[in-house]
């Protein structure tokens, strides 16, 4: 009886001492070179357009949503990037609401920063569409895992109208996630 206690106490220590070991074969739950720190958590802005991006890390408090990491960016450039309501997220990826009393309607930031330095309206447009798409597809999917760009982001008006801007030629349908300023730019 005493050896039947004995290996019942052992089975015991090694299922407690296999639980407290699970998480050590997991893959790391950071993303986009996301790196714990005593101030909070680090991850990573993209900024640009097309192909062009400057990394900027930033801290958050906690794990970042997409609304925080699209206020960061806003924080970093100085560009409004009032929401008309919080981002959503669900199996078709992420819906984003701008209000229109973001810099995509009201414009070019007076002064803008040196370091995020835009050429007008329409390449104002595509680096804050592509600077949100990128730094929430990088910071929501982690790169060992998966790829990020599979990580569909759609973009609309407050009440769900579709973003135009007919002195371009641009619409982005509701239904279409955005494709990146390289796809919509006008050759002339």
């Amino acid at each position: 009886m005493k050896r039947f206690w004995l290996t019942l106490l052992a089975a015991g220590i090694l299922v407690l001492g296999g639980c407290s070991r699970r998480g050590e074969n997991s893959p790391p739950s950071q993303v986009s070179g996301a790196a714990p720190s005593a101030e909070g958590v680090i991850r990573t802005l993209y900024i640009g357009r097309g192909e062009d991006f400057q990394q900027v890390p930033h801290t958050f408090e906690g794990e970042p949503t997409p609304d925080a990491l699209i206020a960061a960016i806003a924080e970093e450039t100085g560009w409004n990037l009032a929401l008309a309501e919080p981002v959503t997220s669900g199996k078709g990826g992420m819906s984003v609401l701008f209000s229109k009393e973001s810099a995509l309607f009201t414009g070019l930031p007076d002064p803008q920063k040196e370091e995020y330095a835009v050429d007008g309206p329409q390449d104002l447009a595509f680096h804050i569409l592509d600077s949100i798409q990128r730094t929430v597809q990088w910071n929501t999917i982690n790169p060992q895992l998966g790829d990020p760009a599979n990580l569909d982001v759609y973009f609309a008006v407050g009440g769900n109208e579709p973003l135009s801007w007919l002195e371009w030629g641009i619409e982005l349908p509701l239904e279409e996630p955005y494709p990146g300023s390289a796809a919509l730019q006008r050759v002339e």
